[in-house]
């Protein structure tokens, strides 16, 4: 058995080359094939290790026994491996751990092929609870740690060359770490193992967030846009990048895009041909989710300008058909008609497929294959061997474009891209409803060959189809399908608002009491200009506490308290001489005159 196996290989008999059948480290079995890489770590090491005691005690003695005749007299291997694990744990006190870690030190570094780091980590981490940190067993386990881990490193940097996106490589840095056994840091705690990797993670993220950002204009699409959101994820995970802001701004930016292109590409209500309106609203349905409220807008007229196309052209090719009809019917009797009315009939049918022919090639242009009704008008006109050479053609036109390589998930297909091959995809699905009819074999050739283009448009074929028992509305686009008026019931009329009271006049200011006292009076040493400079109510008010001061009155009955320049002095006579006062008022005419009311 291979090491670490406490199971006898098969005992010691011989094996079928007439070797024993024991196998040690670097042996091979009886037929030459190597044997699995053994398991190094210590469990594996100890229980090798007392196996192989055990058995070769029970090899001394085993032609001794043989001769004796009597049972072995030594535990069979596997026995000895069992007693001696019950031992170790049932009297751990009896281990010698600092003989026994050497002991598996010295087989675990003195390996020199297909050494990993696992068994020097799992040898690391069972005695190092039970040794002091400098202790020999531990050095050398660390010493040969940081051997390994080179060469780990190493081949992990040659197994890295092929990896451009840093989840490939995640992934080589997993599949090598798995193989090299390797910890996320050294045993005992420290920086994180392979430096190299993680600078070459760095370089690699940065040139992902610039390859993407260089691709995100290009999604166009909701789907490419989801895929780039993935690969965002997929290549950063939890690393910081401006690339899922961008993302989450692109996509609100497409579904404005949409959203106007619904209202603005064909006007708006929508006017045009059928085919493409259909096809604008199919992709829009996709895109934006036929709930969204442009989209059912958008669908409601098209159903309307569906309906009245429709209604147009089955009453045209009618009239065809009913005078192909007709002339067919004569010609198709039995017995069949003379030679020259046959010719003439003949004649009258090319004449009738003549007119019919561009009027039918025109009604399907408009109406495409969105008209069950005009298509099976088609059929009556063109007969079913001609109706069904005209849908193998089209179906193949149809083919072509779904036949186109696909793009890359990311960035996609672009908008218009994405539109065409819906309709493609949508027109097929229609036109094989009347191949199976016709031509059941090639038409299964068709739905394998695009199986899984046509279940991707199967949701949105019966967007503008008629439900059965569905109200029409003919009376405007802006009134969605099932809008009903109904009129509210007359209740009890409510009475006139009461008027309004004209305001109350305000009434009449009191008029102001007149003071029972006035004087005016010359203020002497102030002019008008030093009053007008210094503060005016500052000095009214010196001026009203005086006055009452002087005439033994309260502060209170002094009011309307002014200043007004002096009146000026009349001239006097010339015969006359000037009183004995007056020189004074003419010193003073520039002085501040007072009035002073006493109420």
């Amino acid at each position: 058995r291979s090491i670490g196996s406490p199971q006898p290989a098969a005992g010691l008999a011989p094996g079928p080359g007439g070797t024993r059948g024991m196998s040690l480290w670097g042996l091979q079995t009886a037929a030459g094939v190597p044997r699995k890489p053994p398991r190094l770590d210590p469990d594996s090491i100890l229980r090798t290790v007392i196996y192989v005691q055990a058995a070769f005690r029970r090899f001394l003695i085993e032609e001794l026994r043989v001769v004796a005749g009597i049972r072995p007299t030594m535990p069979a291997p596997s026995l000895a491996v069992s007693l001696w694990c019950c031992r170790r744990l049932l009297r751990p006190e009896l281990i010698d751990v600092e003989n026994e870690g050497m002991a598996v030190a010295v087989m675990i570094c003195a390996r020199e092929r297909g050494l990993t780091l696992g068994p020097i980590v799992a040898a690391y981490e069972r005695y190092a609870p039970s040794l002091p940190l400098d202790h020999p067993v531990l050095e050398l386990l660390m010493e040969r740690f940081a051997e390994v881990e080179q060469d780990a490193e190493e081949d992990l940097m040659s197994r890295l060359r092929a990896a451009e996106l840093p989840s490939q490589a995640r992934a080589v840095y997993a599949e090598a770490k798995a193989y090299w056994g390797a910890p996320e840091r050294p045993p005992g705690g420290g920086e994180p193992l392979f430096p190299k990797f993680q600078a070459l993670m760095e370089s690699l993220r940065h040139q992902a967030e610039e390859s993407l950002t260089r691709m995100l204009p290009h999604c166009r699409t909701r789907a490419g846009l989801q895929a780039m959101d993935e690969a965002v994820e997929l290549e950063f995970q939890e690393w910081p990048t401006t690339l899922r802001a961008r993302v989450r701004f692109a996509k609100v930016s497409y579904n404005e895009y949409l959203g106007q292109m619904g209202q603005t590409a064909f006007g708006w209500p929508p006017v045009g041909p059928l085919g493409p309106l259909c096809s604008s609203g199919r992709w829009l349905a996709t895109e934006l989710s036929e709930d969204h409220i442009i989209v059912e807008d958008f669908v409601a007229a098209v159903k309307r300008l569906r309906r009245q196309a429709e209604q147009d052209a089955a009453a045209e090719l009618r009239t065809h058909l009913d005078a192909l009809t007709e002339v067919r019917t004569k010609l198709n009797t039995d017995p069949s008609p003379p030679r020259l009315l046959l010719e003439g009939y003949r004649a009258e049918i090319e004449e009738l497929l003549a007119m019919a022919m561009p009027v039918l090639e025109r009604r399907r242009q408009e109406v495409g294959t969105e008209s069950h009704e005009v298509i099976q008008l088609a059929k009556g006109i063109l007969l079913p061997g001609p109706f069904a050479a005209k849908l193998l053609e089209e179906c193949e036109q149809v083919a072509l474009v779904l036949r186109r390589p696909d793009p890359p998930a990311n960035p996609g297909l672009s908008n218009e891209e994405g539109e065409e091959r819906l309709a493609a995809a949508v027109q097929l699905t229609q036109l094989l409803v009347y191949l199976k009819v016709e031509l059941p074999k090639l038409a299964a050739a068709y739905e394998t060959e695009f199986c899984a283009k046509l279940e991707r448009a199967r949701p949105t074929v019966g967007l503008f189809t008629e439900q059965p028992g569905a109200v029409v509305d003919e009376e405007g686009w802006w009134k969605p399908p099932g809008f009903d008026t109904f009129e509210r019931p007359l209740g009890e009329p409510t009475p006139p608002p009461t008027p309004r009271s004209p305001p109350a006049e305000p009434p009449p200011t009191p008029p102001e009491v007149q003071p029972d006292v006035t004087v005016n009076m010359r203020l002497h040493g102030v002019t008008m200009e030093e009053a007008q400079q210094n503060s005016e109510i500052l000095l009214l008010e010196k001026l009203a506490m005086i006055v009452a001061k002087e005439c033994g009155i309260p502060r209170e009955w002094i009011t309307h308290i002014a200043l007004a320049p002096p009146r000026p002095k009349e001239e006097p006579k010339v015969d006359q001489e000037p009183a004995e006062g007056d020189a004074e008022w003419d010193a003073e005419a520039a002085a501040a005159a007072v009035g002073v009311a006493v109420g």
